[in-house]
């Protein structure tokens, strides 16, 4: 399969352990994957990649990541990649930004067929999205 057909994923996190395993999991799926720990590095990443999917671990101490949302969603060049938020098992999805419905959250603990599954549905929504 070459580079230019497989999807494109943008993670942005900062748990070493976590970044390992969704990797793995994506890799496996023939991704081709980027990460970002910082607002700034994930900004040069969307415009250099052009990602098709932004994982984004949204924990309560990770203010990059809110940032990351925040400027996505006010970017006319961004606003149609769609975000999978992942977010603490015990955290309200309620109080993440408001425009992400239900389906665009994945709580930790997660198994990799979850995560493999929620990446599926994004892009194929993503596709049915741009037919329309």
């Amino acid at each position: 399969m070459e580079t230019r057909t497989r999807k494109r994923i943008l993670l942005m996190d900062e748990d070493l352990l976590s970044i390992a395993n969704i990797f793995l999991t994506l890799l496996r799926g023939g991704y081709v994957l980027s990460h970002a720990t910082n607002h700034q590095t994930a900004l040069k990443a969307l415009r250099d990649e052009k990602p098709d999917l932004i994982i984004c671990n949204l924990d309560g101490r990770n203010l990059e990541a809110h940032r990351l949302v925040s400027t996505v969603q006010q970017t006319k060049a961004f606003r149609t990649i769609p975000f999978l938020l992942i977010v603490e098992s015990k955290r309200d999805p309620a109080q993440a930004p408001e425009i992400f419905g239900p389906k665009q959250y994945l709580s930790k603990p997660f198994t990799r067929e979850q995560l493999a599954s929620a990446v599926q549905e994004h892009l194929v929504r993503k596709r049915q999205r741009q037919i329309s």
